[in-house]
């Protein structure tokens, strides 16, 4: 059964979402092509002091991975490249293992969506995007 506030969110980012389009002025980016749809993101970041000054994304994908990068960029900007992965880390694990991890603000929508496998995919598109674009540590 689906959360209605978890719909609710993920609709209000599907059809206004933030942080769409690309960066002027970038220094780090990934790419992330899924082997069963064929569905592609990227991400850019402006980092400074290891820190994500800017973020963007452009997708090719579902409504569900449009909102999902949407989400994860409004989390994401302003965060520090080590609490970045950190997060990024957990979101995936969170999804794929079903490990119950405490995720912050609106990435709550991540207890629906790990509960129908067929939609892991298009919801961890982005995040796997910005795990290609973060610096090793």
């Amino acid at each position: 059964m689906e959360d209605s506030f978890h719909r609710e969110i993920l609709e209000a980012h599907s059809d206004s979402p933030f942080f769409q389009g690309s960066l002027v002025d970038f220094n780090h980016s990934g790419m992330w092509t899924s082997e069963k749809t064929g569905n592609k993101s990227k991400v850019e970041l402006l980092v400074k002091n290891s820190q994500i000054l800017q973020i963007s994304f452009r997708v090719q994908g579902s409504a569900l991975s449009l909102a999902c990068s949407s989400l994860m960029c409004a989390q994401i900007k302003g965060m520090c490249l080590s609490e970045s992965r950190k997060l990024g880390e957990r979101v995936i694990i969170y999804v794929e293992k079903g490990i119950d991890f405490s995720l912050p603000g609106d990435l709550i929508v991540y207890q629906t969506i790990s509960r129908f496998p067929d939609r892991h995919d298009c919801s961890l598109l982005s995040w796997r995007a910005l795990m290609k674009a973060l610096p090793m540590p």
